[in-house]
Order: structure tokens, then C-alpha cells, then sequence
């Protein structure tokens, strides 16, 4: 696991420093989708890309809002939210969008749409950048290059 500083959060009187564990292969996507492509973990939570057609990828790791982040289509909203014990229903009124979502929320996210049998093939376009830390390995899977 990477750990990732989100930030110093204050209440109260009392502070403390948020930070939020990912594996290297989420680090290297993220890394790729919404940072700077060159510092493995720079990422950024709210990064909002608006593609060709129409449909808006959000969040570090670029979730798109048709296809994985909607109530049309919920073909992965359903496991995205039993992971976070919620329906799909309370998750989109949580967070209408998944660049709004907390950190830990969009890493849920990113480990459902990860591990459902796809993997790096629904980050393909960003496989360039994030291949000089990840092999594809002889089953198809994307794991971290050691």
C-alpha cells in the first residue's frame, strides 16, 4: 500500500493529519488520469474531464458518469455501493458526481471497477503513461512492476 497525504483537518481545537492508503496500481492510474503523469501518487480528488461525447469523467481516477457513476446504467453503481454499505440510490444523493465524493469513496470505487474482471482495460487510453510502473501480467491483469 501508498500512503497518500490528503491534509491537515482542524476541528475544534484538535488537528490531525487525513491520509488514505491505496495499492501502487491505484497510485500509478490516478497518477496517469489526474495527475501529473510523472510523480507516482500526484493525483487530484476533484479533476473533472468532459469527454467528446458528452459523458464527464471525474475524480482521481477518472470514473465516467454514464457508464460506471449513474442511476441509468448501474451496472457497477450496485457493488460500488454495497462496498460502502449504502444503496445506489443514497451513494448518487451523497455525491451526485464522484469528483465530489471523499477520497475514501472514490478509492471504493477504483477497487469495484478494478477488480471486476477488466482491470487496466477500462484505463487504456491512459496505459502509456501508467506502464512505466505496471506490467500486464500472463493473465491479463495489471500489477505493479517490482
Amino acid at each position: 500500500m501508498i500512503e497518500i497525504l490528503l491534509g491537515l483537518v482542524c476541528a475544534l481545537g484538535m488537528c490531525h493529519v487525513e491520509h488514505i492508503a491505496i495499492t501502487p496500481e491505484a497510485a500509478a492510474v490516478a497518477t496517469c488520469e489526474s495527475g501529473d503523469t510523472v510523480t507516482l501518487g500526484s493525483l487530484d480528488w476533484n479533476a473533472i474531464n468532459i469527454n467528446v461525447d458528452g459523458t464527464v469523467d471525474g475524480g482521481a481516477w477518472q470514473i465516467n458518469d454514464y457508464w460506471i457513476w449513474s442511476a441509468t446504467d448501474r451496472w457497477m453503481m450496485r457493488p460500488i455501493a454495497r462496498r460502502l454499505g449504502m444503496t445506489s440510490n443514497d451513494v448518487l444523493a451523497a455525491w451526485p458526481r464522484i469528483a465530489d465524493a471523499p477520497p475514501a469513496v472514490q478509492y471504493a470505487a477504483f477497487e469495484v471497477v478494478w477488480n471486476d474482471g477488466h482491470g487496466w482495460r477500462h484505463w487504456a487510453a491512459s496505459k502509456p503513461c501508467w506502464e512505466q510502473w505496471l506490467d500486464i501480467d500472463e493473465t491479463g491483469r495489471a500489477t505493479w512492476r517490482y
